[in-house]
């Protein structure tokens, strides 16, 4: 197949997305614009969060990912919007990191969606079938590269799907806030290290993964970012201040067993992707 088969077959293919879920797309258009000018913290899941009082950012609204509703203290936050980007990720088995696994979290991450009925989940549109509530909304990039700027309708071509940090940005865009303030975002460190905050011990190993200045530059002429750090690191790609600095309290560091239920951790531990225990 050439290059202009593959375009003509991806066109297709999302000219059908769209016309199967397009009032799944459209419930989107209310988040346009809805916290213009307001200011919102982004939760990643990096280590720094075990050095950190989730108490001290209950003052704003907060967007999360991934994991970080696991951890005991996630009802204390004002958390509206959470991103699972990931597709195919509630079903019985998924691939992640280019491994299959056999999916023991799903069960987890269903019984947390249930539950925090304040909280509106976006997900990719491919886990539509095997995710249904009234507090989940659909996404998709249309095979738009990206993160682009230019593609980031919630309601359209949203093309910050990469990863949950990507999304969770994009959405502050997309809504309007004109300042987000990072929290455990730990990619935006200088020589930050590739442990997450659910996992046990101390990161050691460096994290090659980071964002680049082309990435920020391009976010940074539609919101404001400023990245929170614990007193060991810097960033060298954004505004940054210490956790001391900001919230004007120590970091008392907690391992994951401190944090999250026992139960959740063996589900996490059943998935062999992270050093649980």
């Amino acid at each position: 197949m050439n290059i202009k088969q593959k375009i003509k077959k991806s066109t297709l293919f999302n000219k059908l997305i769209y016309s199967l879920n397009k009032r799944s797309f459209s419930r989107n258009v209310q988040f346009k614009d809805i916290h213009k000018g307001d200011t919102c913290y982004i939760f990643g899941n990096g280590e720094s969060i075990k050095s950190m009082d989730l108490n001290n950012f209950n003052d704003k609204i907060s967007i999360g990912c991934n994991n970080l509703f696991l951890h005991k203290d996630f009802e204390k936050l004002d958390c509206r919007y959470y991103q699972i980007v990931a597709p195919l990720i509630f079903l019985p088995y998924f691939k992640y990191y280019g491994k299959l696994q056999k999916n023991d979290i799903a069960s987890v991450y269903r019984k947390k969606i249930k539950s925090l009925k304040k909280t509106l989940f976006f997900t990719s549109i491919f886990n539509k079938y095997s995710l249904v509530a009234n507090n989940i909304y659909y996404e998709h990039h249309f095979d738009k590269p990206g993160p682009d700027i230019k593609n980031c309708d919630l309601a359209g071509s949203f093309s910050f799907m990469n990863g949950a940090t990507d999304a969770m940005i994009g959405m502050a865009v997309y809504m309007g806030f004109k300042k987000a303030i990072l929290v455990g975002v730990d990619y935006t460190f200088a020589d930050n290290n590739s442990m997450h905050f659910f996992e046990k011990g101390r990161g050691t190993e460096k994290n090659e993964e980071k964002y680049n200045d082309i990435f920020f530059n391009q976010i940074k002429e539609n919101i404001d970012l400023v990245t929170i750090t614990t007193n060991d690191y810097k960033s060298d790609t954004l505004e940054h201040v210490s956790y001391f600095d900001y919230t004007g309290k120590s970091e008392i560091y907690q391992e994951n067993v401190d944090i999250i239920l026992a139960s959740d951790l063996e589900k996490l531990d059943k998935m062999r992707l992270y050093k649980i225990s």
